[in-house]
């Protein structure tokens, strides 16, 4: 319990960054390639019991696909989390961050310049996850959003590639 509650404590540290905003933030992209298998908002249920809606999106890809950062940022924090395993926090200024998780390896390192398509790691299953995929989710200013109202749907397969 004491880890999860220092983990989470980490996390939220994270997520209330507020760096300034970059000069050019768009187009945003898909960090991986894959299927949507579980939205956002979606309530989930664990041993019967309801729980919080999904904060993110769960993208299932093949285990060792590359990672990409959805836009230019700052890494805030990587780590190994017991939920969400091998984790990156990704600061894209203006309170705008990016969380990335069940990552089979990590390929960079906190305070790390990234650009947009930077390969961040790999696709896993890490952490609390039934199969490989990437789970996303979106923090604009500490609120977790749906990350797909930043994709151009219409480009949304070809930026991932």
């Amino acid at each position: 319990m004491k880890r999860i509650q220092a983990e989470s404590a980490l996390i939220q540290t994270a997520y209330a960054r507020f760096s300034p905003m970059p000069k050019r933030l768009n187009p945003i992209a898909l960090p991986v390639r894959g299927i949507v298998t579980s939205e956002f908002g979606f309530r989930r249920f664990f041993n019967g019991q309801p729980r919080n809606p999904h904060s993110g999106i769960d993208i299932a890809a093949e285990h060792g696909t590359p990672v990409k950062s959805p836009a230019p940022g700052v890494i805030a924090l990587t780590g190994n989390f017991f939920f969400n395993g091998n984790t990156i926090l990704v600061d894209h200024g203006g309170g705008f961050i990016s969380m990335l998780c069940h990552l089979s390896q990590i390929n960079v390192h906190p305070q790390q310049q990234i650009e947009r398509n930077s390969i961040l790691g790999m696709v896993g299953a890490t952490g609390r996850a039934t199969g490989p995929h990437l789970h996303w989710s979106v923090s604009l200013q500490g609120t977790r959003v749906d990350p797909l109202i930043f994709i151009d749907v219409v480009n949304a397969s070809a930026s991932a590639e």
